[in-house]
Order: structure tokens, then sequence, then C-alpha cells
């Protein structure tokens, strides 16, 4: 990620007028969750009827 991170600032610094905004954050997340709702318990709320 690193590399990718120096490429993206290189191309930045090439061309400028490219351009926008700031390049992203490029630092790995440090939690994935796949269903957020079930870990905190919500689903069972939004099968009552």
């Amino acid at each position: 990620m690193e590399k990718r991170k120096d490429v993206y600032e290189a191309a930045k610094a090439k061309h400028p007028e490219r351009w926008a905004r700031a390049t992203r954050k490029w630092t790995p997340n440090e939690q994935v969750s796949l269903n957020p709702m079930r870990d905190e318990g919500e689903t069972e709320e939004l099968r009552k009827p």
C-alpha cells in the first residue's frame, strides 16, 4: 500500500490540475463487519411485525 500511495502522490505532483482533492487515505481498516445489524442485535427488531 505504501508504493500505491507514492504512485498517486507522484501522479498528483506531475499533473495537479487533474486533482480536485487530496488522494485517498490508504491505511487499511482495523475491523470490518459483514453484517453490522446482526452483530448489534438489530436484526430481530426488524423482523417483528
